[in-house]
C-alpha cells in the first residue's frame, strides 16, 4: 500500500513537471508571438508616420530659414517708422510660427523647445537691435543694422536650431 502511494506521488510529481514545462513553454511562445505582432505593428506605424515626421522636420527647417532676420528683411516692406517695422518683423515671425504649430505633434519635445527658443531669441534679437538705435532712426536703419549684424559672423538663433534639427533627423533613420 505504501508502495502505491509512492508510485502515485511519483506520477503526480512527473505530471506536475510536465504540465509546468508545458505552461512555461506555452507562455514563452505566446510572449514571442505578442512581441512579433507588436514589432509588425510598429513597422506599419513607422511606414505611415515617418513621412509625416520628415515633412514636419522639413517644414520647421523652412520656418527657421524664413525667420532669419536677413531673410525677413527681404520679404517685409520697409516702413519709415522704426517701431512699426520692428513690429512687422516680429509679427511675421509669430505668424510663421503659428502657421507651423501643429508640426510639434511629429517632432521630439526637446527639439520643439529648441525651435521655440530660436523663434523667441530671433524676436528678441530684432528687438535688441531696434532698441540700440536712436529714436530718429527709420525702418531702413534697422534693416541696415540687421545686415551689419549678420556680416559680423554672428550666427542667428535659427542657424543653430537647424543644425540640431539635422542631427535629430539623422537619428530617425
Amino acid at each position: 500500500m505504501e508502495f502505491t502511494y509512492l508510485f502515485i506521488l511519483s506520477y503526480i510529481f512527473i505530471l506536475i513537471i510536465i504540465i509546468g514545462t508545458f505552461i512555461y513553454l506555452f507562455n514563452r511562445y505566446c510572449n514571442s508571438e505578442k512581441e512579433k505582432r507588436d514589432f509588425e505593428l510598429k513597422q506599419q506605424n513607422l511606414h505611415q508616420i515617418l513621412p509625416n515626421k520628415l515633412q514636419a522636420y522639413e517644414r520647421m527647417v523652412l520656418f527657421l530659414e524664413r525667420i532669419k532676420p536677413t531673410a525677413l528683411i527681404k520679404r517685409i516692406p520697409i516702413t519709415q517708422d522704426l517701431k512699426r517695422y520692428e513690429y512687422s518683423l516680429i509679427e511675421t515671425i509669430q505668424n510663421e510660427f503659428d502657421h507651423n504649430l501643429a508640426q510639434q505633434v511629429y517632432i521630439h519635445p526637446e527639439t520643439w523647445e529648441i525651435i521655440f527658443s530660436a523663434k523667441n531669441a530671433t524676436q528678441l534679437l530684432i528687438n535688441e537691435i531696434s532698441q540700440s538705435l536712436n529714436e530718429e532712426s527709420t525702418g531702413k536703419t534697422l534693416q541696415e543694422e540687421i545686415i551689419k549684424y549678420s556680416l559680423k559672423d554672428h550666427p542667428f538663433p535659427s542657424s543653430s536650431a537647424i543644425i540640431y534639427l539635422q542631427k535629430d533627423i539623422q537619428s530617425l533613420g
